[in-house]
């Protein structure tokens, strides 16, 4: 059986997907993806990962989005 025949693998690609396009920033609506994106273009903070998407700038002042980005950067 191959890899892309496995229906386990299939769905969980499917899930990463579907979890790159839920908004993270709502104020800006930037999304997982976009902020995954910066963290694996080298952000180590949540101010890199401000300057490079705009998360985390909104009127909210990161009330809301800060702990979702700070996970990701964590790796959780």
């Amino acid at each position: 059986m191959a890899a892309d025949d496995d229906p386990d693998e299939l769905e969980r690609r499917r899930q990463e997907v579907l979890d790159s396009y839920k908004v993270v920033c709502i104020c800006n609506k930037i999304r997982r993806g976009v902020i995954q994106k910066a963290i694996q273009g080298g952000a180590k903070t949540i101010d890199d990962v401000r300057r490079r998407t705009r998360a985390a700038t909104g009127p909210c002042g990161s009330k809301r989005c800060g702990p979702v980005i700070a996970r990701m950067l964590a790796g959780r």
